[in-house]
């Protein structure tokens, strides 16, 4: 099934006016131990290949992909991680658009998702499937008092559970409330001199947060997120490379910090 599925996405190849060429991600993942100073070997590299087609026929937009594992071994079947094909084009001031994801790893999952948005009326509605769960949502903006409202109205089929989001956005200021029947959250984000963004949360069950992002030359930058009782982040993004550092926290003690690194090739 899986040769059977591939071999359709390299015909879709064949016939496209300009195939992309495939970029490659390493991950390296590592353990620190704060506790005893000991420091864990990487786990070894792990190349994932990406690979994407595009064409346009018929006023409609076509793409395509997939993901593989490039590790040594004799199941070569075993290798392709997932493959993608999207749709979009443009009716009566709306973007329409579809995509499908199908995982090869063994879950036989596959994901839609379904969108129409209109810049125009500054309206989105959306439905997406992913492992058994549906998802409808709309989302709708307006200009008013300086800034940008937005309505954010969420419903989860397969569980019958309801939010909403209400969004207000002047450019440096943000506020967004999210609110459902178990649980209400607000977030702030401020823009701070010298490249600063602060953004602290809360909940309706006392869980705080705050996020802590400096900007560096060539937009690259450093995210700081704290949650209370929970854990502490640290990402730094330095152009094709990405580091991120995870440690959990209880009080002000930190646990094990996991350090994953990832660089993105792209070829040509």
């Amino acid at each position: 099934m899986k040769l059977e599925i591939l071999s359709f996405f390299a015909l879709l190849a064949s016939v496209d006016a300009g195939v992309s060429y495939p970029a490659v991600s390493i991950d390296l993942h590592g353990i620190h131990n704060v506790g005893d100073g000991t420091v864990g070997p990487f786990e070894g590299l792990d190349p994932i290949v990406s690979w994407g087609a595009s064409a346009s026929a018929l006023g409609v937009d076509f793409e395509a992909g997939a993901t593989s594992s490039i590790k040594p071994t004799l199941d070569v079947l075993s290798l392709p991680k997932s493959i993608w094909g999207k749709m979009r084009t443009r009716a009566g001031g709306w973007t329409l658009s579809s995509k499908a994801v199908a995982s090869l790893d063994g879950s036989n999952s596959v994901g839609f998702n379904v969108a129409a948005d209109h810049d125009e009326w500054d309206t989105s509605i959306e439905v997406a499937s992913s492992r058994g769960s549906q998802k409808v949502q709309l989302c709708k903006g307006f200009e008013a008092l300086g800034g940008r409202f937005s309505v954010n109205p969420r419903y989860n089929i397969q569980s019958s559970n309801a939010d909403v989001a209400l969004g207000y956005d002047t450019g440096s200021t943000a506020v967004t409330i999210e609110a459902s029947q178990s649980k209400q959250k607000l977030t702030l984000s401020q823009e701070l001199p010298k490249g600063n963004l602060l953004t602290p949360s809360i909940t309706s069950r006392g869980d705080f947060a705050v996020a802590w992002r400096k900007s560096l030359q060539k937009g690259n930058s450093v995210t700081t997120t704290l949650k209370v009782n929970d854990s502490i982040c640290v990402k730094w993004e330095d152009g094709p490379w990405t580091a991120t550092m995870v440690s959990p926290m209880d009080g002000f003690k930190t646990g094990d910090i996991n350090i994953k690194i990832n660089r993105k090739l792209d070829l040509v």
